[in-house]
């Protein structure tokens, strides 16, 4: 108890409202039509990448961030990485997804970073199956 500070849900909205965003990204934001595109990235991506199984994507740029996931079961909250994937074309692909947070990784560190890239980097999504766990990752095409 002591010093502890209570805060109303008003409080905490508009806390969090005013807090930094941490995420990465390698879409520029300098111009408006480039903080419009990063802007559409974070809140709503045109695909869903689980429906992109068994294809081939052609990736050009890359945005993560760390959000809050509820288990329905015991409404315990717990952290997860939310990526969208956008292709050549302009097109974003979303995820909540660790299989590929952790590719992403592994290819940061052959690859380099997006911005990095001569040209755009062919994936092919997958899904592995254990019992009833499900996982995305994906392959160099």
């Amino acid at each position: 108890m002591g010093n502890e500070i209570i805060m109303s849900t008003k409080e905490q909205m508009i806390a969090e409202i005013n807090s930094e965003n941490i995420f990465y990204t390698s879409l520029k934001s300098e111009t408006a039509e480039e903080k419009k595109k990063l802007f559409n990235a974070q809140n709503k991506a045109d695909e869903r990448l689980a429906d992109h199984i068994n294809k081939t994507l052609a990736i050009k740029d890359v945005f993560v961030e760390i959000v809050d996931c509820v288990n329905e079961d015991t409404g315990e909250v717990s952290q997860a990485p939310r990526i969208v994937l956008i292709d050549d074309k302009g097109v974003s692909y979303a995820c909540v997804s660790v299989g590929i947070f952790s590719a992403l990784k592994k290819i940061f560190g052959i690859f380099g970073e997006p911005t990095t890239w001569e040209k755009p980097l062919k994936i092919n999504v997958k899904q592995i199956t254990k019992g009833k766990k499900q996982m995305l990752t994906f392959e160099v095409a």
